[in-house]
């Protein structure tokens, strides 16, 4: 996985609102500037932690068609 694939690198190097949400959501699920976790995509796909603020706009997840959504849209 190249450096521009680890959202906390990419916060890091462009910081924005987005890319801060979907470094935030890695980090929450282990990865690290150095590390990525095997799968992390999923799991903030499959995140259930609703009490979180950021749950609503948490990336990777999929509309009801069944794409991929990149946006924080409910």
């Amino acid at each position: 996985m190249s450096r521009i694939d680890n959202p906390i690198l990419r916060f890091e190097r462009k910081p924005t609102r987005k890319n801060a949400i979907h470094a935030k959501c890695a980090e929450c699920f282990g990865c690290t500037p150095k590390h990525l976790e095997p799968g992390f995509r999923q799991s903030i796909l499959a995140c259930t932690s609703k009490a979180c603020p950021l749950y609503r706009f948490r990336p990777y997840r999929t509309n009801l068609r069944g794409d991929t959504t990149k946006r924080g849209k409910v």
